[in-house]
């Protein structure tokens, strides 16, 4: 492997794991965003008066969100795990 291409792939790996400690603290930013709007959400019913109001906005915001946070976190892992393989396939092309 020459020198330019082997700085290229590391400069692409190391890029890749940049990518992922973001979408580690994007997560967790997030969940914290979530549990700042769920609490919104329950003043919200709380203040409305009826108790089973509350019960059933939490359920269905709870899981739409849960559900919405899932999937994009199940694609950026797709698209990192892909990443990383298609590289992996560059380096070991580049050895022959």
């Amino acid at each position: 492997m020459t020198e330019d291409m082997e700085a290229v792939l590391r400069r692409s790996l190391d890029e890749i794991d940049r990518t992922r400690k973001r979408q580690w603290i994007l997560l967790i930013s997030s969940f914290c965003a979530l549990a700042l709007f769920l609490l919104g959400v329950a003043g919200t019913a709380k203040n409305v008066g009826d108790h089973r109001l509350l019960g059933q906005v939490m359920g269905s915001v709870l899981v739409s969100l849960l559900t919405s946070v899932l999937v994009v976190i199940v694609l950026a892992m797709f698209i990192t795990h892909m990443t990383k393989k298609i590289l992996k396939a560059i380096e070991l092309l580049s050895r022959e």
